[in-house]
């Protein structure tokens, strides 16, 4: 189930939309999903084609693996096929402008968020209204709603609290200090945005909204700790094989190309923790504040999908020397290679 944002939606009023028409009966409808016939007019939320191309069994969107490029994969008999788009639309007359090229067009920023696409599914939410399109744990929000409530506190009492232990920030959830101290906070923090009317509540409110987007950040922080553990990883197999000179040569070079990423993603997490140092200006900018935390994470969200097929791999291989340790350094070399390498363009002359 996708986890949503309770911040900034509206429900639109039952007024303002029309009633609709009864839809055709069970038997017509039966024959028009049978015949490949569009009945229904397309919900504007979810990627409904109309080329039957799309209806073949078990077609989906997906990245092909070296290009990165979109297609679409269809079964054709016995022969599995990767369309790319241009061969895709050239092949099936699909023309430009038309409603399946835009549905082409919104699966190719969709394939940022989500792995796979299947026709029929739902448009990604970063697409539609900023919400993400995948959930997260409970543990994610406990840590994003302590880690806000701390710096809460610590803001306006001077003594800055830092807790990065789950058990410990459930505990100073809990404690009834920290929500008498939270009360003082609120009072403050009402004063200076001028708040009058159940001023606890909607700062109450905004808390848990601004915790909510943080829980994506901090879900992604997560994960993003597995690659630090690939660089942990590597150092170990340099003891392993340390008879094996190429091999420890490589990895000590991919250990100096992994510093680049770590480095960049540490930056970007520093960015997003940045948004809520100032939680007064993060109140009264609330709505900037969540479009950037949302930008943030889903740039993040895009990077790690690049890295997720590694990361599987060296969450599961077990640190000794094995076929299967050297086939994933050399794929992760080679990744690393393809992305973080640096090269001097030389030129001649002056």
């Amino acid at each position: 189930m996708t986890d949503t944002s309770s911040s900034d939606e509206t429900t639109p009023s039952s007024e303002a939309v029309p009633e609709r028409d009864s839809g055709p009966d069970s038997g017509v409808a039966e024959k028009a999903a049978q015949e490949n016939v569009l009945v229904q007019p397309m919900r504007d939320t979810h990627f409904d084609f109309q080329h039957k191309v799309f209806s073949l069994p078990g077609a989906f969107f997906c990245q092909e693996p070296n290009s990165k490029e979109p297609v679409l994969n269809i079964l054709l008999g016995d022969l599995k096929a990767a369309l790319a788009f241009p061969t895709l639309m050239e092949s099936f007359q699909i023309e430009d402008g038309t409603h399946d090229a835009r549905l082409l067009e919104i699966i190719e920023q969709g394939l940022a968020f989500v792995k796979q696409i299947r026709p029929g599914e739902e448009i990604p939410g970063e697409l539609l209204d900023g919400r993400a399109s995948w959930s997260v744990e409970d543990r994610h929000r406990i840590t994003a709603k302590g880690r806000l409530t701390m710096q809460i506190v610590s803001s306006f009492t001077g003594n800055e609290i830092i807790v990065s232990d789950q058990s410990q920030l459930e505990q100073l959830l809990d404690d009834p200090q920290t929500h008498e101290k939270m009360k003082a906070a609120f009072a403050k923090i009402a004063e200076r945005l001028k708040l009058t009317n159940n001023a606890e509540q909607y700062l109450t409110d905004r808390i848990d909204d601004l915790a909510q987007e943080l829980s994506y950040i901090e879900a992604l922080r997560d994960r993003f700790r597995h690659i630090r553990r690939i660089d942990q990883a590597m150092a170990k197999l340099v003891t392993i094989y340390r008879t094996d000179r190429t091999f420890c040569s490589e990895l000590n070079r991919m250990q100096g190309l992994i510093r680049k990423p770590l480095r960049e993603y540490d930056m970007i997490f520093d960015q997003a923790d940045a948004q809520t140092g100032d939680i007064v200006g993060a109140l009264r900018n609330f709505h900037p504040t969540i479009q950037f935390i949302r930008k943030i994470r889903d740039d993040l969200r895009a990077k790690l999908l690049e890295w997720e097929e590694l990361l599987q791999g060296w969450d599961e291989v077990t640190m000794e020397r094995s076929p299967k340790v050297e086939a994933l350094q050399k794929q992760t070399y080679r990744f690393l290679a393809s992305r973080y390498i640096e090269t001097t363009v030389w030129k001649r002359g002056g």
